[in-house]
C-alpha cells in the first residue's frame, strides 16, 4: 500500500550509480522533506539493479518499484532477462510492468525488436494484471496501435511526455494515464506546457526521471527526487490548481493503479 497523499516522484531511478555513495540517505531526506511515495525502476538486464532495488524495498516502505525491458535493449533480450522481469514483478510493491516501449529518436535497438519486445512486456502485463510504464520517443502511434492489437486493457502511464498534442488527445480519449517530468520547467517546452493544461487531474502523474532531467534552474545537475517538488509547482501554475489538490489527485490515481484486476 502506498503512503499517504503527499509529493510523489512516480518514475525515478534510485538504483544508479551515481546514488551508490549516499541512496538511503537520500531517500530518508525525500521522505523528511515531503516526498511520500517514490515509484523506482528495475533494469532486469543488471544484475546491480534488482540487488539494489530489493535493498531499498526492504528498508524503506514508501518505495515501490516497475520492472520490465527497455527499448534501448531489446536487441539484447533473451528468455532469461524475461524470467528475471517476471520473478521480479511477483515480489512485494513491484507494482508495474515498465519502463517499456519504443524509442524511434534513438533507435539504439531495431525498430522491429523493439517492437517485438513490448508485444511480450504487454502480455506479461496481461498474464499477471499489472499496469504498464511506457517509455516512448517519437513513436507514439506506433505504440498505440500496439495496445490497439493487443487489446491491453489495464492501466497505462506513459511517463515522461515528450510527444506532442495529438499524441497526447489519443492517450488521454483511450482513458490511459500521462506522467510529467522537469522537462515542464524547461524554457523551449510551451508545447508540453499547453498539453499539461489539458490533462485531466484524474490521468496525471509527476515524476524527476532522476538522476537525469533537472528541471529549471538546476538543468544539467544530477537529479533527485527532491526536484518532484519543483515539477509539481509547474504543473500548479501552468493548470492554476492548488499544489494540494494536484498531490491528492495524484494518490487517489496512485491507489487506483494498484487495485487488483483494475481495467480501463
Amino acid at each position: 500500500m502506498f503512503n499517504k497523499s503527499g509529493y510523489c516522484d512516480f518514475h525515478c531511478h534510485l538504483d544508479d550509480d551515481c546514488f551508490d555513495e549516499n541512496r538511503h540517505e537520500l531517500i530518508d531526506r525525500c521522505f523528511a522533506q515531503g516526498i511520500t511515495n517514490m515509484i523506482s525502476v528495475v533494469d532486469p538486464f543488471k544484475a546491480a539493479s534488482l540487488e539494489k532495488t530489493g535493498d531499498m524495498l526492504a528498508c524503506h516502505p514508501g518505495i515501490h518499484a516497475i520492472c520490465g525491458a527497455h527499448p534501448h535493449q531489446a536487441d539484447s533480450y533473451t528468455p532469461e532477462i524475461e524470467k528475471r522481469v517476471v520473478e521480479y514483478l511477483k515480489k512485494d510493491r513491484v507494482m508495474a510492468v515498465g519502463e517499456v516501449g519504443l524509442d524511434y529518436h534513438y533507435d539504439f535497438s531495431s525498430r522491429e525488436n523493439q517492437q517485438k519486445v513490448l508485444s511480450r512486456q504487454i502480455a506479461i502485463a496481461r498474464e499477471l494484471m499489472l499496469p504498464l510504464v511506457i517509455h516512448s520517443r517519437s513513436a507514439e502511434a506506433d505504440v498505440l496501435k500496439l495496445l490497439d492489437k493487443e487489446n491491453f486493457s489495464h492501466p497505462v502511464i506513459f511517463h515522461c511526455f515528450t510527444g506532442n498534442m495529438a499524441a497526447a488527445e489519443e492517450i488521454l480519449q483511450r482513458g490511459f494515464y500521462i506522467s510529467i517530468s522537469g522537462i515542464i520547467t524547461f524554457k523551449k517546452a510551451d508545447a508540453l506546457r499547453e498539453i499539461v493544461k489539458i490533462i485531466p487531474l484524474a490521468q496525471l502523474f509527476s515524476e524527476t526521471d532522476s538522476p537525469y532531467l533537472s528541471p529549471e534552474p538546476r538543468r544539467g545537475e544530477i537529479n533527485t527526487p527532491l526536484a518532484v517538488m519543483r515539477v509539481v509547482e509547474k504543473i500548479s501554475a501552468v493548470k492554476g490548481t492548488a499544489v494540494e489538490e494536484i498531490n491528492e489527485a495524484i494518490f487517489k490515481n496512485l491507489l487506483r493503479l494498484i487495485s487488483k484486476n483494475v481495467t480501463r
